[in-house]
């Protein structure tokens, strides 16, 4: 099962515009001074902690009184105006119709979440609402979702402290949204996020990595990952975003940039048809020798070429965990063989154009979109035919849509 926990405050309902307006009537009532920080403080906890905090002179029956009225104004205002952010209805939708779980993990009571919920039509979406249980922490809380869920793969997103500290003690990968109540204190989260339509690509990359640490767990140590696409197709992004992410879990990782390993443009121009650009565009044993080195434990020292300048500097590679390789044309021997676990991903040909045309032009101008029409494509097409890389990876994914990468194969699907 995947599953998503989403926090709701912050993270998918504009909560301030449903409950300010009522608390800073309230407060003024009270005599309650409300600051900037209280007023963010109460974004992500109960009203009786924000009025123990901000109001420690009230009795017992004026806390009581104040939470009971705050609880029928707020009501109230979601049932008449409450409001998503903007795209969370859509991404909820593409989630679900992925098959993607999802759960509420809130601190909101029950009674106020359903009506959010019911307000804003997404209660269809979750699988089940897990609301504030008194006596209880969010993840203490949390604990009893995983208990009760048993996820293969869990990630979530939320905005504040405490989600942070919820996924953190229950060792939950977790995506900070900027956009809601507590950005300042969520600055170590796995990702951060500044909008609802980076978040859904976001999920669909983290679910697509944890499948990966899932799958590499009982590998030996070092191992290493390939990760192939045509030109454009984003190995080099996901390549570093998977690194981030596994490091980020306490596995050492490291990338290896094919680019780095081209030949010099003297040996490029030997032979400029896409034959030549098969045999001459990379020097295959000098990449060979690092991930040899690095697969044994030991550290090693490579020249890498700068592309732009086609001059070589030196570098130190250190062992680590995993190392990634990420490159064109990669699933060939002798490196074939060197790879523990093979990842290709897939976009159309006519989908490299049109991401050469945003990436390339503008920095090489328009006749670099020869290049690829009469050498980088052609050139991958024979390299599709006589390798089949889809067919020798253990995982394909789909990345036409940037903002929805989805596995299309697994091995063993």
């Amino acid at each position: 099962m995947q599953l998503v926990i989403f926090d709701l405050d912050g993270t998918l309902y504009r909560t301030h515009e449903t409950l300010m307006p009522a608390f800073r009537e309230m407060c003024e009532r009270y005599g309650i001074p409300l600051t900037g920080e209280s007023e963010n403080f109460l974004m992500y906890t109960t009203t009786q902690s924000f009025l123990q905090k901000n109001a420690p002179d009230m009795t017992a029956e004026q806390r009581a009184e104040f939470g009971k009225e705050i609880k029928r104004r707020e009501v109230a205002a979601v049932k008449e105006r409450g409001r998503l952010f903007d795209g969370v209805r859509e991404m909820l939708d593409s989630l679900r119709n992925d098959g993607v779980e999802m759960v509420i993990c809130s601190m909101g009571t029950k009674d106020y979440i359903e009506t959010v919920l019911d307000r804003c039509g997404i209660a269809r979406h979750f699988r089940k609402v897990y609301h504030r249980v008194e006596g209880l922490t969010k993840s203490q809380v949390m604990k009893t979702l995983l208990v009760e869920m048993k996820p293969d793969q869990i990630i979530m997103a939320g905005d504040s402290i405490t989600d942070i500290t919820a996924a953190r003690e229950n060792g939950v990968p977790f995506i900070g949204v900027t956009y809601g109540y507590g950005a300042e204190d969520i600055q170590d989260s796995d990702a951060l996020v500044h909008d609802v339509k980076n978040l859904q690509a976001e999920i669909y990359r983290f679910l697509i990595y944890s499948r990966i640490e899932r799958e590499i767990f009982a590998l030996p140590k070092p191992c290493v990952i390939g990760i192939n696409g045509i030109d454009t197709s984003g190995k080099t992004m996901f390549s570093d975003n998977l690194c981030k992410y596994l490091q980020r879990r306490g596995i050492t990782a490291q990338v290896l940039h094919g680019d780095d390993f081209h030949n010099s443009l003297a040996v490029r121009r030997t032979d400029d048809s896409p034959e030549g650009y098969l045999k001459h565009a990379f020097d295959i044993p000098r990449l060979e020798g690092v991930i040899r080195k690095l697969k044994a434990g030991e550290q090693t020292t490579v020249d890498l070429l700068d592309l732009d300048s086609d001059t070589y500097s030196e570098k130190v590679f250190e062992p680590t965990d995993v190392i990634i390789v990420e490159k064109v044309l990669l699933y060939r021997e002798p490196l074939k063989a060197l790879f523990d676990y093979r990842i290709f991903i897939d976009i159309t040909f006519e989908e490299v154009l049109v991401r050469a045309m945003a990436r390339d032009v503008p920095r090489y101008g328009e006749d670099y979109l020869l290049r690829y029409k009469q050498r980088y494509i052609p050139a991958q097409k024979l390299y599709i035919d006589r390798y089949d890389p889809k067919g020798c990876s253990q995982l394909v994914i789909d990345n036409n849509d940037v903002q929805r990468p989805v596995i299309s194969y697994f091995e063993g699907s």
